[in-house]
């Protein structure tokens, strides 16, 4: 199943995330992102369902917490950058 992970720039901020989707209902566990998706060794990745993100996104922008990246986990595994 597709799900997209949305890129943060500490565990801090990555935690943050999460305690605001999780209150609105939005399953959104923390973790460190997969190799080659940042350049960054302090980044946390916070895993979202596919039909989640415009919900999710809309939280966090009204906490002021968007992430860094987003990307697109497909079928096959391969993670694709989504721009928003």
């Amino acid at each position: 199943m597709p799900y997209y992970l949305l890129l943060s720039r500490s565990i801090t901020h990555a935690q943050r995330m999460s305690r605001v989707l999780e209150s609105a209902g939005i399953t959104a566990r923390f973790f460190r992102p997969p190799m080659g998706l940042t350049d960054r060794g302090c980044s946390y990745a916070v895993r979202v369902g596919d039909r989640y993100l415009p919900a999710a996104l809309d939280c966090l922008r009204a906490e002021n917490l968007l992430p860094m990246r987003v990307f697109l986990a497909g079928s096959d595994g391969a993670f694709s950058e989504v721009f928003i």
